[in-house]
């Protein structure tokens, strides 16, 4: 998974995974008609994963037990889509999530005549529009009377772009994580980040907002083009009197914390450079080498400093990298 999208990965999985904000997700988001049957104050998340390790790069889950209206349990499978444009297929990895949580039941209750009832939910947030697709939208029909032959079934899609149509709902945690998915598409966008601010500064000073507010300023630190410095500096502005002590402290630290990390990174940047033209000076083309990229790229400052060190006398590129 690449750093990026572990970062959205780990955001959501932070957030959504605290029953209080899924539950004030399908509040807000589910229809009136849908709620009627869901007892929310039953959300349990179980630690079933569902996404492959191919998809693990573009998508995320969550699956939440329920109580349905009728005293059955039921599920809500969610399937986070941090892609940068909409997948036209995705209902078709829903049906096969889908067919693996009954297949996991089944398992579980092998006595069972029938299988729970799955509300599926896809959070989109890319950068265009995004829609939900049906699968009798994806399937060719040559006739009306064949379409008893496509599995079909609804999905509730909901898109977070910078252009939808959503409106962010539901209490103040909440809406801070709804629009912090939505900077992510607008990394230079000042007036996004006030927008969370305006929001932040509106939580009690207490434990629990300031463990919120390090995971929403690490996720905004991440995904913004914004300087740590600026962001403080508008966290500062937008505080009133008497209020901020503890606020200040978390935004100080993790403004520190930003500027160390682009430090290090910088640095880190700067030896793979290093280590890439003395690679070429020495042994030519073979630097074009994929693996050698990819050692390059995922290497430790320790293991950077370690190869250069070795090219001073190694005679081969094997001999660089050779038990390390």
């Amino acid at each position: 998974m690449s750093e990026i999208n572990n970062t959205h990965d780990t955001f959501f999985r932070e957030t959504m995974s605290h029953k209080e904000v899924a539950a004030d997700f399908l509040a807000n988001y589910l229809p009136a008609k849908i709620l009627n049957h869901i007892h929310l104050d039953t959300l349990t998340i179980t630690k079933d994963s569902f996404v492959d390790e191919k998809q693990a790069e573009h998508y995320s889950d969550l699956l939440y037990q329920v109580i349905l209206s009728t005293g059955l349990p039921g599920f809500v499978y969610f399937l986070f889509e941090h892609k940068s444009y909409p997948d036209r297929f995705v209902v078709l990895q829903l049906l096969r999530y889908l067919i693996e949580i009954w297949e996991l039941h089944r398992k579980q209750h092998p006595k069972a005549k029938t299988l729970p009832l799955v509300i599926p939910i896809v959070v989109y947030h890319g950068k265009p529009k995004g829609q939900a697709v049906r699968l009798s939208e994806l399937v060719d029909i040559p006739d009306p009377e064949l379409s008893a032959f496509i599995p079909n079934f609804d999905l509730a899609f909901h898109d977070f772009s910078p252009e939808t149509d959503e409106v962010i709902k539901g209490q103040l945690l909440l809406q801070l994580v709804l629009l912090c998915l939505q900077a992510k598409n607008t990394p230079e966008a000042v007036e996004k980040l006030a927008e969370i601010i305006s929001l932040v500064i509106q939580m009690d000073e207490n434990a629990t907002s300031m463990h919120w507010l390090e995971k929403i300023f690490r996720y905004v630190l991440a995904v913004m083009d914004i300087e740590p410095e600026e962001m403080q500096d508008m966290f500062t502005q937008s505080l009133s009197e008497g209020k901020g002590g503890m606020f200040m402290t978390v935004a100080e630290r993790l403004t520190i914390k930003g500027r160390v990390e682009g430090r290090v990174e910088g640095e880190v940047l700067g030896r793979q450079a290093i280590i890439q033209r003395l690679v070429t000076k020495r042994f030519g083309q073979n630097i074009l080498d994929i693996q050698f990229q990819e050692r390059l790229r995922k290497a430790t400052p320790e293991q950077l400093d370690l190869w250069a060190e070795k090219l001073l006398d190694a005679k081969s590129i094997d001999e660089v990298f050779k038990d390390s």
